[in-house]
Formats: structure tokens, C-alpha cells, sequence
């Protein structure tokens, strides 16, 4: 890069040339440059020296600036855990360096109240730190390791919490017994059952048997003996038949003997008697066999089916009580289970308090849980006041982090605007007082930090930049505001563009409601100044990355000068019409506005897209800028700004400007906005540095009017 015909206007101490370049910012601002005629004289010309620019490619570096808190990566927080609200009997002065949790070997002798004692520790804390683990408290064995609890951080007032603790054990002790008498029940329940099963299936057995007797058996020999009783009754008749033959044939002999008379009348009759009661011997044996049959057939019939039956429904009577008895077992299992079961939930859930009370009692002391530095948490409660001994804590409040101070971050808030630039993974440099720590963005937020919006109309996004460099001094801490510049992109080798001053671009109106933004160009021939429009590709505080374009009156040319204070080429101003706003700066001919409509130039940006409400308030806007920068350029040439105060004031006239189109404009609208005001900031604050550094002329300032008088 090279620069012609360079001089500095500060030598003459001119207050005219001072209050050139805040004439300038009215234009800056308000989308056009403002002011009146007035002729210089042949004096004034001299001091208003040109300055160019030779416009080549180069290298640039576009980065985003912004500041944020450091803060650790790795952070412990160590919150109230007690329920509703207590205080601090004491806690850990803040900066205290403390040791959390270390291993223990267990020795001989050792039980859990001795190392609770000379560790200075609660045996509650100690069984909780080591829950996860399989020990015999009752029974510690020599050589095996236990966790014991970091530094004391915390000690809260533990309320009535030992009483209600008392209290609940007996009732965990009464519903364990209760648990345990029900468990005996059980048992004797299932023995029970056990038996009315085994009675019950033995009737099954008996009934079983007594019917396989009865068909087997019983029947079978009724039928046989009656069987046998009437071939006993035949027999008999039988032999009956055979001895009525012997009688009649007797009786007929004795009647042959009567006849010859060799034998009584009296014989003879007592030989027919006798056969009289052997004929009637026989009748009644046949009766006998006719009424044994009879009762035979009956038996067969009636009887035997009865006894078969009975026997039948006794078997099944007996299965229709195993049924009963395995039912009424099942549902006194049951209902025995059920009541067990309530009440070991009951236990349970008595046991739960008394462990969840206990854990409030542990949790009255706080140990550090790694090593770390106390900090207190700085959240501000009116009801609990500051962190300190005595103070009121509610359950959840934050009371200490530990940070480990060689493993940082730094927490952002990233703008809107500067949104859209960043991407996760870019590189970033972090400056903390006069270290530089190397970063990477490693969080960005792709939705509003709602946390944010209520403290301010803009909208912010949660970004993180994590320091990739641990190689830093012990002064570097978490809490420490810091300065991060990200690198967005380097235009580099084949991506280069050219680079000008900011100085060189300016915006000027080009019709009354027709603003433009551009450079002025020194043509080689007629050697005047040719205003060239300009796109703003990328910028920083220094240097404008211009955007190529090949048609023929836009855009910048390699090798072509650049004017440096394109503002100086204005003609006939009258400094003191301009402070009342009146007239209109002239710099050049300036395309038509048929022309620069044809390109979509106007008094936004371009490709802006405002709609017709839109549009009509940021008219407004323009205007209430016009107006607060004129006074304030009435204030600084009265004095009544300080010069002091002359940079924060107008930097405030540009904070207002935004934070009023930022109330109607969409987030890339205002992307757009942030790079089309950019050169108007710049330049306006390059201007009024330039004008605070020279000393006021030791002579009255005079006017156009005087001037001319004078010649």
C-alpha cells in the first residue's frame, strides 16, 4: 500500500478545518451529508491538503469483538438441601483453598465411631459416602479402604431434626415388628393349608377305596351268599323229594303189612304224619328259594346301584372339598400376603422418612466434595440477605462453588447482529489484562437468552469460548471480565479484496430522500474527484473490505487513488448555516437517482426490504438522528460539551439511532443495518478524534460574511 502527497492539517490550528469533519456526521447518520454553502478563502484552501490512497488487494482479517466473564469448566455447586428455610451456624471463609473426599485405610481396633471422631466427621456423611459400596459397618475388617468426606464447607442449624428422627425410629421399629408378626402368620397360614389339603385329599383317598370295596367286594359277596342260600334251599328241597319217596314207598309198604294186619293203625298214621310234614318241609323250602331269589334280584337291582352310587358321590364329594380347600388356601395366601405386603410398604415408606431425615441431617453438613477455592455465589435476595454466618437460606439456594481455576471458559453474551458471523468451532483470542489466551467458540445459542431479555430490549444469544490453553498466571481467575476477538474469516491469497481506510468511504445524499454509500475516485486525467459507489463486504475498526464488481462506475479498481478525506472536496460551506442545518454540502455530480434506482441504491441499505410501515419508521428515525446530532455539534462548538465527553456523547447519539430501528427491524435487517452504519462510525470517530487533537486558533472565529467583508 502507498500513500501520496501526505501532510498534516493540524499545523495551522484552523477552527473551521476542526468543525469540517464534525459537519460530517450529520450526513453519517442521517443518510446524507448536511451543511451550506460557503466559499473558502485562498488561506483555507491551503490548510485543506489532499491525501490518497492507492487502492490494491490484501489481506484481511475480520474478527468480532466482544467481552464477557471468565468461568470455569469444571465447577462444583453446592446448594441448601434442607427443607423450608434455615441459617448459617457457620461457613468457610470465601478464597479458602479446601481438600475434598481422600481414601482411608481401615486399622485395627477402628470402628465407625472412632473415625467419625478423629476425622472430625459424622458417621452418617461417612455410611453415605461410601452407600454404593459392600461394607459391614458393625464389623470393619483390617486393610480394606473407605471414602471419607472433604473439608467442613457448611454448617446449618439442624432445626428439630434429632427429635423427629427419635420419634420416627420407634415407628419404624413398631412396623418392622408388625411386618415380622404377619410374616410368622404366614407361615403358619401355609402349614395350615398345607394340612386341610392333606385331610382333604385322604377322605378322597378312603372314598375311593370304600367304593372300590363296594364293587369289589361288598356286592359281590351279597350276591354270592345269597346265591348260595338258595342253592342250600334246593338242596334241601332235594333231598326232601328224596325222602318223601322213602316215606311214600314205606308208607305203601306199612299200608300192605296194615292190611294183613301185621301192623297197628297207630304206626300206619305216624308214618303219614311224617310224610304230611316232610311234604310241607319241601313247600316251605321252595318257598324260601322263590323269596331268597326275590330278594337276590332286588339286591341286584336297587340295592347294589344305590350302594354303587353312594360311593360314587362320596368320591366325588371329596374332590369337591380339595377344590374347596385348595381355594380357601389360596385366598387366605392371598389376603396373608396382601396384609404383608401393606405393611412392608409401610415400612418401607416409614423407613424412607426416616432415611430422607436423616439425610437432612447430613445435609446440615456440607463437605467439599473436590478440591477447589470456596467462592460464594454472589445472587442478590432481599428476603435472605448476603452468604455469611447466620444468614437465612432457603432449600435450593445457591451457597458455594468450587471452580477449578486451570480450566477456564469465558461465558458471552453475543448480539443479534453479531449473530449470523459466528459459527461454532472458530478460533478466538482472549485478552485478560495483558495475557492473550488462545480459543475456540464452543457454544452458541441458536435461540434468545430469555435470561437476558428481561433486563434489555435487545436480544442476546449464550455463547462460550473455551480457552485451549491452560498455561496461565494463578492472577487469572474465574469472574474476570476479558476482551474476545473471534475470527470470522481471513481473506487471504485468492480471496483477497480490496482494503481501504475507513476514512475513504463516506455516504452522501444523492436527492432529497436518496442516500448512497462510496469513495471518491481521482481520475489520472482531468484529475478531479468521481464519486464511485461502494458494498461493504467486511470491516473492523481500521480498514473497509470492498466488495469486486465489474460494472463500469460501481465498485473499486486495483491502482486507482483513493481520496482519503473525501468530506475536504466540499464547496462553499458556511459553518455557521450549517449549524442551523441549512443547505446542502455538494460533492461531485452525482449519478441521477433514475441511475441509482437502476442498481438499488437509496437512503437504506441495500437489499434492506422494508415494508411501507417499516419504511416509514425508519424515515423518522433518520430524522430524530439528524436532529440529535446537530445539537450535539452546537453543543461541542459552544462548549457545552466538554471535550472530554465529546467522543462518549456522540457515541451514545449512535447507541440511541440503533436501539430505535432495533424496535422495527428483523434480525437480518439489523445485520444489514450494523455493516451499512459501520463507515459512518468509523469516520465520525476518527473526525472528532482529529478535531479534539488540534488546539483552537488563539483568534476568534469569524464568519463566512466577515471574511468576505474582509477582502
Amino acid at each position: 500500500m502507498k500513500k501520496q502527497n501526505q501532510t498534516t492539517a493540524a499545523q495551522k490550528g484552523f477552527t473551521l478545518g476542526k468543525l469540517l469533519g464534525l459537519l460530517a456526521l450529520i450526513g453519517l447518520v442521517g443518510g446524507g451529508v448536511w451543511g451550506v454553502k460557503h466559499l473558502l478563502s485562498k488561506e483555507e484552501e491551503k490548510v485543506r491538503q489532499e491525501k490518497y490512497w492507492t487502492a490494491e488487494k490484501a489481506d484481511f482479517l475480520v474478527t468480532v469483538k466482544l467481552t464477557g466473564r471468565l468461568a470455569s469448566t469444571d465447577v462444583v455447586e453446592l446448594k441448601c438441601q434442607l427443607e423450608g428455610s434455615t441459617t448459617i451456624e457457620s461457613i468457610v471463609d470465601e478464597g479458602t483453598e479446601v481438600k475434598g473426599p481422600f481414601r482411608y485405610t481401615i486399622q485395627a481396633g477402628d470402628t465407625l465411631t472412632s473415625i467419625a471422631g478423629y476425622m472430625d466427621r459424622d458417621e452418617l456423611s461417612i455410611r453415605l459416602l461410601n452407600s454404593v459400596e459392600d461394607i459391614d459397618w458393625d464389623d470393619l475388617s483390617e486393610g480394606q479402604s473407605i471414602m471419607i468426606p472433604g473439608d467442613l464447607l457448611v454448617e446449618l442449624d439442624p432445626l428439630n431434626l434429632k427429635e423427629r428422627i427419635n420419634q420416627m425410629e420407634i415407628v419404624v421399629e413398631k412396623s418392622e415388628n408388625a411386618l415380622l408378626r404377619m410374616t410368622g402368620n404366614l407361615k403358619n397360614t401355609e402349614l395350615a393349608a398345607s394340612f386341610s389339603l392333606k385331610v382333604a385329599e385322604n377322605n378322597h383317598k378312603l372314598a375311593v377305596m370304600e367304593q372300590d370295596k363296594a364293587i369289589n367286594s361288598t356286592i359281590k359277596n351279597k350276591i354270592k351268599t345269597d346265591m348260595g342260600s338258595i342253592t342250600n334251599l334246593a338242596n334241601q328241597v332235594e333231598e326232601s323229594k328224596e325222602q318223601m319217596a322213602i316215606s311214600e314207598a314205606k308208607l305203601k309198604w306199612l299200608k300192605e303189612l296194615e292190611e294183613k294186619k301185621f301192623l297197628s293203625k297207630m304206626s300206619l298214621r305216624e308214618e303219614e304224619l311224617k310224610l304230611t310234614r316232610e311234604r310241607n318241609n319241601a313247600q316251605n323250602l321252595r318257598h324260601q328259594i322263590a323269596m331268597a331269589q326275590e330278594r337276590l334280584n332286588a339286591y341286584q337291582k336297587y340295592d347294589s346301584v344305590s350302594i354303587l352310587n353312594q360311593s360314587e358321590l362320596a368320591v366325588d364329594e371329596t374332590l369337591v372339598s380339595i377344590e374347596k380347600v385348595k381355594v380357601r388356601n389360596v385366598a387366605d395366601l392371598r389376603d396373608a400376603n396382601s396384609t404383608i405386603a401393606t405393611q412392608k410398604k409401610t415400612f418401607d415408606l416409614e423407613k424412607e422418612r426416616l432415611e430422607d431425615l436423616k439425610e437432612q441431617m447430613a445435609a446440615t453438613r456440607i463437605y467439599a466434595p473436590s478440591d477447589g477455592t470456596v467462592v460464594y455465589f454472589s445472587e442478590s435476595y432481599k428476603e435472605y440477605g448476603p452468604i455469611m454466618d447466620g444468614a437465612r437460606v432457603h432449600r435450593g439456594r445457591n451457597l458455594i462453588k468450587l471452580p477449578k481455576t486451570k480450566s477456564l471458559k469465558v461465558e458471552l453474551n453475543v448480539p443479534q447482529a453479531k449473530r449470523g458471523l459466528l459459527r461454532r468451532g472458530m478460533k478466538a483470542w482472549v485478552q485478560v489484562e495483558d495475557v492473550t489466551l488462545p480459543g475456540t467458540l464452543s457454544v452458541l445459542g441458536s435461540t434468545v437468552d430469555t435470561n437476558r431479555r428481561g433486563h434489555t430490549e435487545k436480544s442476546y444469544f449464550k455463547g462460550e469460548v473455551y480457552i485451549d490453553n491452560n498455561d496461565f498466571p494463578d492472577a487469572v481467575s474465574e469472574g474476570m471480565t476479558v476482551t474476545v476477538e473471534i475470527k470470522v474469516i481471513n481473506l487471504e491469497g485468492e480471496n483477497q479484496r480490496i482494503k481501504v481506510p475507513n476514512q475513504c468511504v463516506t455516504t452522501r445524499m444523492i436527492s432529497e430522500d436518496t442516500a448512497q454509500t462510496g469513495c471518491y475516485v481521482l481520475d489520472p486525467t482531468t484529475k478531479k474527484h468521481k464519486w464511485r459507489p461502494v458494498t461493504i463486504e467486511y470491516s473492523d475498526e481500521n480498514f473497509i473490505a470492498i466488495k469486486e464488481e465489474t460494472e463500469p462506475g460501481f465498485g473499486l479498481r486495483v491502482g486507482e487513488l483513493i481520496h482519503l478525506s473525501p468530506l475536504t472536496e466540499a464547496e462553499n460551506l458556511n459553518l455557521e448555516d450549517a449549524v442551523m442545518d441549512k443547505g446542502i454540502v455538494e460533492l461531485g455530480d452525482p449519478d441521477s437517482v433514475e441511475t441509482l434506482n437502476a442498481k438499488g441504491g437509496n437512503n437504506e441499505p441495500v437489499n434492506f426490504g422494508l415494508s411501507d410501515e417499516q419504511r416509514k419508521k425508519w424515515n423518522a428515525a433518520q430524522a430524530e438522528a439528524t436532529i440529535e446530532i446537530t445539537e450535539v455539534i452546537k453543543k461541542i462548538q459552544s462548549r457545552e460539551i466538554p471535550q472530554e465527553n465529546a467522543v462518549s456523547v456522540l457515541s451514545k447519539v449512535f447507541e440511541s439511532s440503533r436501539s430505535k430501528v432495533e424496535k422495527f427491524l428483523i434480525e437480518d435487517q439489523l445485520e444489514k443495518y450494523d455493516i451499512w452504519i459501520i463507515p459512518a462510525k468509523q469516520a465520525a470517530g476518527e473526525r472528532v478524534k482529529r478535531f479534539l487533537a488540534t488546539k483552537p486558533s488563539s483568534g476568534k472565529s469569524v464568519s463566512g460574511k466577515q471574511r468576505r467583508n474582509r477582502k
